[in-house]
């Protein structure tokens, strides 16, 4: 999986990323925003108590 996405952010730099790997990436980095998000929604639940 690393190895992919290591291939497509190549891609992405030499311009010749099709829509597919676009997409790939658009969900690789919107996955680890999301998990950002929620680890910040956690600290901040528990230390509001």
């Amino acid at each position: 999986m690393i190895k992919n996405i290591k291939k497509i952010q190549q891609d992405i730099k030499k311009k010749r990323a099709t829509n597919a790997t676009n997409g790939m990436q658009l969900i690789v980095n919107g996955l680890l925003l999301f998990k950002k998000g929620m680890g910040l929604l956690i600290v901040e639940l528990f230390s509001k108590k």
